[in-house]
């Protein structure tokens, strides 16, 4: 059976109407200050906390208190209040619907523009900490988030080649324009978490496929001599 994979973005892909902050054919002159501070800071390979607010009450106070005391000393993460009634901001606040979410909210935006979580009212530290994922995982959540199918090879060896029914299910004229293949290595420390998250194995001495499709199912975990037409059946079913 498939089954719903990466937590928090369930509520994201609901609530979120996304584009890519880096790639919008926006000119410099028209961004303002807030899609300014985003694209800066994918720039500089940073993760952008929006934090949409309406009101200055004490629920705004609170979270931007957490959002400051447990990012501040971070240099891959930096904090973007937006006011929803900034007129400035207009491009932002309906990129993601804010209008429509429980104010305050944060929303996480990685250095590639996908987006890992949105928090509603209410956000702890380690819930922060834990948002910002691993490279793998952001480049998954891009391609999930941009409709498309997802294949992750985990691989065992720097020189291991894609496995031959990935590039066959890649390659075919259905879905090559709307499928991405991911690779990674099982050994990467920084991608344990992402990994295991997605219930593959890391000590095999052949590639492991999680195959994926939007907005955020996992279809299915492969060994690496999976077949093109193993993968195409799944899918279709």
């Amino acid at each position: 059976m498939s089954r719903k994979i990466f937590g928090p973005l369930s509520f994201a892909t609901l609530t979120v109407c996304l584009a890519s902050f880096c790639t919008q054919s926006v000119q410099a002159a028209e961004l303002s200050a807030a899609d300014k501070a985003v694209l800066t800071a994918a720039q500089q390979d940073q993760y952008s906390f929006i934090m949409f607010y309406r009101a200055n009450d004490s629920a705004t106070q609170a979270m931007h208190q957490v959002l400051q005391t447990t990012l501040s000393s971070r240099p891959d993460a930096v904090v973007v209040p937006v006011q929803i009634g900034d007129e400035r901001e207009r491009q932002l606040i309906n990129q993601f619907d804010a209008t429509r979410i429980p104010m305050p909210a944060t929303a996480v935006v990685a250095p590639n523009g996908a987006v890992t979580t949105v928090f509603p009212q209410k956000v702890t530290p380690q819930q922060l900490t834990a948002a910002i994922v691993s490279k793998g995982q952001a480049t998954c959540l891009k391609a999930l988030q941009d409709r498309k199918i997802v294949l992750l090879c985990a691989q065992s060896g720097l020189n291991q080649p894609i496995p031959a029914g990935v590039q066959q299910f890649q390659a075919d004229a259905f879905y090559k324009d709307r499928t991405q293949v991911v690779t990674l290595q099982a050994s990467d420390p920084d991608e344990a978490r992402f990994l295991n998250q997605l219930g593959l194995p890391t000590t095999k001495k052949h590639s492991v496929i999680a195959f994926m499709a939007p907005p955020g199912v996992m279809l299915g975990t492969y060994e690496g001599d999976v077949i093109f037409d193993v993968l195409a059946k799944r899918l279709a079913a």
